[in-house]
């Protein structure tokens, strides 16, 4: 008979439940992982306020970090190790794979989304996630906390990779949660030269202050076109990230960018925010770059890594609240009412 551990397990919208679950057992080519850290995140909480995105029941959880406590296969030298795992499982065969482009992969499942995730005090990690280079050491001078925060953060970084950030860009991140931060600091790592947050929530500003945010915008209390044109010297953004989905935040992008500037859709809308209506002759005329992203390669992963190793990119402020896992139902509550930044639970 199988021992038992913790899990906080989802069974459908809005049906999440702290329960006793069997653990995972050793398989050829796999690897057991004991959860050190885990944080929850906003794919978390959309997957348990609609359902969307996930098949039930699932345990959730797709940003971790812990120890390898069982190996076989290729991941046998992992045994005894502190790692962080890319929770993007991809085939690694497929033209996208080949070209470098993982995150299109046909094949592609996550820890946490297709298979069990990591609010739990084991997870299993195929042996696929080595092979695809999606399992890394952690280094000493990062803690289990801090490496949990690498697949977020390296999203972030996909999406200033793609847009091409160069210093001296002046960038507008819309949205000043946990991902809009993110953007924060790594536009700030990679040079540039102005960063102005947009923010509607007061107490998000008064976070984003604290971290030492200089500007910031509240679109319900000015007018953002005249405010990002005041601040650019009338000129515009050359590069606005839209890190909330939101359709209004969508549509603001187009007002503040310059000619030839670049958008990233980085936040993706909520199930039934329908079409948002735009007039594509802004993009004709000005010549504007849009284009979405959303997860990581694993070579943006590792660079993420060695960001946040070297320390240009410090996290640590991010975390606000931390939780053992037997209180992750609070932690859960907490993260739906936008309390804080990033909560971490520790099994």
């Amino acid at each position: 008979m199988s021992q038992k551990m913790l899990a906080l397990r989802l069974y459908g919208k809005e049906d999440l439940r702290l329960e006793d679950v069997p653990e995972p057992t050793l398989k050829d080519s796999n690897a057991i992982l004991k959860v050190k850290a885990t944080s929850i995140c906003a794919t978390d909480a959309k997957a348990y306020l609609t359902g969307a995105r996930t098949k039930v029941p699932i345990i959730l959880g797709h940003e971790f970090a812990g120890d390898i406590v069982e190996a076989s296969g290729p991941l046998k030298d992992f045994a005894g190790k502190r790692v962080v795992v890319n929770p993007n499982i991809f085939d690694g065969t497929c033209e996208y794979c080949l070209s470098g482009e993982h995150v299109l992969c046909p094949n592609r499942y996550a820890i946490g989304v297709d298979v069990d995730g990591s609010f739990a005090e084991y997870v299993e990690i195929p042996g696929q996630a080595f092979r695809v280079g999606g399992i890394l050491e952690i280094p000493k001078r990062l803690s289990y906390e801090e490496a949990s925060l690498t697949e977020p953060l390296a999203a972030c970084l996909r999406g200033q990779l793609k847009l091409n950030i160069r210093p001296g860009d002046n960038i507008i991140v819309i949205g000043a949660g946990p991902i809009g931060l993110m953007h924060y600091m790594l536009a700030k790592a990679l040079g540039a030269s102005m960063i102005i947050l947009s923010e509607v929530d007061e107490k998000r500003i008064e976070i984003a202050r604290r971290l030492g945010v200089e500007y910031v915008v509240n679109p319900l209390k000015e007018d953002i076109e005249k405010s990002i044109l005041d601040l650019t010297d009338g000129r515009g953004a050359d590069v606005v990230v839209v890190a909330v989905g939101s359709p209004h935040a969508q549509k603001d992008a187009l007002r503040i960018i310059r000619k030839g500037g670049r958008i990233n859709f980085f936040a993706g809308l909520p199930p039934g925010s329908g079409e948002v209506p735009i007039d594509t002759n802004i993009i004709h005329y000005k010549q504007i770059t849009i284009l979405g992203t959303s997860m990581q390669t694993p070579l943006e992963f590792k660079k993420t890594l060695d960001l946040m190793v070297s320390g240009l990119v410090d996290v640590k402020p991010l975390i606000t609240h931390r939780y053992s896992l037997k209180n992750g139902l609070e932690a859960f509550s907490r993260t739906l009412k936008a309390e804080g930044l990033k909560i971490v639970l520790a099994p």
